[in-house]
């Protein structure tokens, strides 16, 4: 029987814009559920506005207070996600990032994570990977709840994700 031994899987990370704003979605509004307040804001606001709505018989001005309550329900909720959106894309611009220019190097082994950026380098033990989570496009490798690294799909992506799945567990790993 053939002896199966796992070797170094080297990945750059070459992100561009629209991975960034990819995973900055994910990771804000659908992982850390971002996106609670700003709807449970609007719900509020508007069964508010549909008590006004039901009063208007009783009260002269419910009409004009449901009609302000569902307008401030529904803009500031809209106003927020547009400026959370613009946020992140002056953040990838300032980044400079590119799909042409990596931002650091993640070599995974079997014993370890090794991370390379410009002249910094960190290691991670697999025991404390928090979350890989491989979308289209991208694997959102989490070394901490805080910290991620955005590994691009290349010529070795289905190696590293087996390696990742194997080596971290099945219950920190995810597709979508």
């Amino acid at each position: 029987m053939e002896d199966k031994k796992q070797t170094a899987l080297t990945l750059a990370g070459n992100i561009d814009q629209k991975t960034f704003f990819r995973f900055a979605v994910y990771d804000s509004l659908i992982r850390k559920k971002g996106w609670r307040n700003p709807a449970l804001f609007a719900v509020i606001m508007s069964t508010f506005a549909l008590i006004c709505f039901l009063g208007r018989g009783k009260h002269e001005q419910a009409m004009l207070l449901g009609g302000v309550l569902l307008g401030v329900g529904l803009i500031l909720p809209l106003v927020w996600f547009g400026m959370f959106f613009a946020s992140v894309n002056r953040q990838a611009k300032r980044s400079g990032l590119s799909a042409y220019k990596a931002q650091y190097v993640v070599t995974l082994t079997p014993e370890k994570i090794h991370v390379e950026k410009r002249k910094e380098a960190a290691d991670f033990a697999w025991k404390d990977v928090h979350l890989a989570y491989r979308t289209k496009g991208c694997i959102y490798l989490y070394v901490s709840p805080t910290r991620a690294f955005l590994l691009p799909d290349c010529e070795n992506t289905e190696q590293a994700w087996a390696m990742i799945r194997e080596k971290a567990g099945t219950e920190k790993t995810r597709e979508s």
